[in-house]
């Protein structure tokens, strides 16, 4: 120690005298700490790709999107306040010489990777910016009180409490947050279709606000065509690359907590990455032992292979600086047999977790603390000594104070998770809408639209009907008024509702033509009355009263054309056009979706419907021959019996100059109507 003092002090008198005071570590340590904090920082790019490999693709930008955020904002609030807390240390604001800024580094990306496991759990079903004050909490808060109790000097620490590089202060405390979280979360929808919510005292507890079936299958046909069925498994080898890339990175995890390389801790670093990777594959020799026991079978599924494997690096990180090597194989073997035997009790207690985050983290975290106490033998660098090994009485205390320290952690950090969720829900709510989740976190949250909105027109109707809209900017945030995803939601319904008020003003803007048949609406329902009554054989009393009807409509009609041709060109000559465009939107009649529908002119090629020729039809005819004239047909009405039909038909014509359109064309040729012979204008289509 006197050598290591001696080497620091000669280093900082080799420097300038504004830097002299900067040297606390010597220099090789400090380019140790960098190197291996960021190799542990480049662990969240392995726990975004698994995360996503779990979740569906419609919420793959907004896993990533969490995980980058939890990096980014956990750096701030760990140098504004986690860092004092754990090791009470101010951060260095202005100027403060001795800040160890390596060890502060190192440090964070602990607090990192405990806050992400919050991400995994909660995956596809919990508010962008709930999820980041939740990360916010344990970067800043209850991961710094963890780490000040068993690393900084505080009371576990001065128990006797041992976790060398964190299954208990960084995986266990993680694990409890996330189990706490999706508690008052609740399953994604469509996970346990027989889900039942917390009932009675519970549900108060847990704030319960849903019924059963929010949580179920879908059963409205819109929300059946957007659903995406849950899988166990997205994108294997995505899940196999993240699993590799974790390896690799507590290959520097557990070594990194040496802090050092002189006086041959780098001797110990060395012998922590074996038994770190040893530990590791004994996770997966679990796995067979595993697939063959429960599943009579050596078949082996990908993620029961990669939750093996992290099983057993994570019940590595307490032990890996005392244990024997061929002990870490065991404690390994173990650890990844709980995580696989657990991962079916949290799919019994209906509890969804996406990545298996407690399971993972969680069992073999506890694990490995325990396993300091049984397998810990005394070398060069460790004095501890185990039960297995002789340790006795002394072994006994050492598992008593690793059991107090388990239950103190799980304790405060269940505690601080549950009143900072509470919080989050009250203020900004903690879960997304059902709306939300159905159509994806992707496009919710962070305005991603893969092309689904225009291609799926289950998905456009979700957004496009009023009433879905409506619900989607009311429900996603219930209590908030200013959040993303309702300014989003909001800015798309206007966008919607200028739409339908502006097609008649297009149709105004555009043709006489177009504005004159959004105006025939009304004669287009009439008419198709009265080719239903036609079809159903009605008596001619009922076909008289409609015709007149009709003929009515058609006069207005021509008086309304007459007023907006005027009108049309009085304003092109002054400019006025959007008061062309405000007359029409006041006079044309809606559809039910609130849209002008454009008469569509179709060829058809219906044969005639043949009819009794009567006084009162022919009636009719004449005043719909009127109604002809005033709408700008001009001409009066052409006589047309039964048997001029085949004729007609023979030339391919509509009797009388019928429209070639659907419910016009069927109305007249049924009635004997007609247009002066050579025209082809429908009366609502000027």
């Amino acid at each position: 120690m006197e050598r290591e003092v001696q080497w620091v002090a000669e280093m900082a008198a080799a420097a300038s005298p504004q830097c002299q005071g900067q040297r606390v570590r010597h220099r090789a340590d400090t380019i140790y700490l960098l190197l291996m904090g960021g190799r542990v920082l480049a662990m969240q790019t392995g726990f975004a790709l698994l995360e996503a490999a779990y979740g569906r693709p419609m919420n793959a930008a907004n896993i990533m999107m969490k995980n980058s955020m939890d990096l980014l904002l956990g750096a701030l609030i760990f140098y504004a306040c986690g860092y004092e807390i754990a090791f009470g240390s101010p951060t260095e604001w202005i100027e403060i010489s001795d800040f160890d800024y390596a060890f502060w580094f190192l440090q964070f990306t602990y607090a990192t990777t405990a806050a992400t496991i919050d991400s995994g759990a909660l995956a596809g079903r919990v508010s962008f910016l709930a999820y980041l004050a939740l990360s916010i909490m344990v970067t800043g808060v209850i991961y710094p009180v963890a780490a000040r109790w068993c690393w900084g000097g505080g009371w576990l620490q001065e128990l006797g409490f041992v976790d060398f590089a964190g299954s208990g202060v960084v995986h266990l405390v993680g694990a409890v947050s996330a189990l706490v979280s999706m508690s008052i979360c609740g399953p994604r929808i469509g996970k346990f279709n027989d889900y039942r919510g917390w009932k009675g005292v519970w549900r108060c507890v847990f704030l319960e606000r849903n019924d059963d079936e929010f949580y179920q299958l879908p059963k409205n046909e819109v929300e059946k065509a957007i659903y995406s069925p849950i899988k166990s498994i997205q994108n294997p080898v995505q899940l196999l690359f993240a699993t590799f890339s974790l390896l690799c990175g507590f290959l520097a995890f557990n070594p990194a907590s040496t802090f050092s390389t002189i006086r041959n801790a780098d001797n110990l670093a060395a012998r922590i990455t074996v038994v770190t990777l040893l530990s590791a594959s004994a996770g997966s020799i679990a796995c067979i032992v595993v697939s063959a026991v429960r599943f009579r079978s050596l078949v082996l599924t990908v993620p029961h292979l990669t939750n093996a494997v992290l099983g057993g690096l994570i019940a590595s990180c307490a032990s890996c600086h005392c244990v024997p090597p061929a002990m870490s194989m065991v404690i390994g073997f173990v650890g990844a047999c709980l995580t696989l035997a657990f991962e079916p009790v949290m799919s019994k207690l209906q509890l969804d977790d996406v990545v298996g985050a407690v399971a993972v983290h969680g069992v073999p975290g506890a694990w490995g603390v325990i396993a300091v106490a049984l397998f810990a033998r005394p070398h060069c660098q460790s004095e501890l000594r185990g039960l297995f090994f002789g340790g006795g009485q002394e072994a006994w205390k050492l598992l008593g104070v690793q059991v107090i320290g388990l239950l103190a952690l799980i304790a405060f950090t269940a505690v601080a998770t549950y009143v900072t969720v509470v919080a989050i829900d009250l203020v900004l709510g903690f879960r997304s809408s059902r709306a939300a989740e159905l159509i994806g976190m992707d496009f919710i949250e962070h305005r991603i639209d893969d092309g689904s909105l225009r291609l799926d027109s289950a998905k456009a109707e979700a957004l496009s009907n009023q009433p879905d809209r409506d619900c989607l900017v009311n429900r996603v945030y219930r209590r908030t008024t200013h959040s993303p995803e309702k300014s989003y939601l909001e800015e798309k319904a206007k966008e919607h509702e200028q739409k339908d008020a502006g097609k008649g003003g297009v149709a105004g803007r555009t043709t006489n033509s177009a504005s004159t048949s959004a105006l025939g609406g009304t004669a287009e329902a009439k008419l198709e009355q009265v080719v239903v009554a036609v079809e159903a054989q009605k008596s001619d009393a009922d076909l008289e009263g409609m015709a007149g009807e009709i003929a009515t409509l058609s006069e207005d009609l021509g008086r309304l054309t007459a007023m907006l041709g005027q009108l049309t060109h009085n304003v092109h000559g002054n400019g006025s056009q959007g008061l062309l465009e405000e007359v029409v939107r006041q006079v044309s009649p809606k559809s039910k979706t609130g849209e002008v529908e454009e008469a569509e002119v179709e060829e058809r090629h219906d044969p005639p419907v043949r009819i009794t020729s009567s006084p009162s039809l022919r009636a009719s005819a004449g005043r719909c021959g009127s109604g002809g004239e005033g709408a700008g047909g001009g001409g009066g009405a052409r006589q047309f019996s039964e048997r001029d039909a085949p004729d007609v038909a023979a030339e391919g014509q509509r009797p009388c100059g019928a429209p070639s359109s659907g419910i016009a064309g069927r109305c007249l040729l049924a009635l004997g109507l007609g247009l002066p012979p050579g025209s082809s204008r429908h009366p609502g289509q000027m």
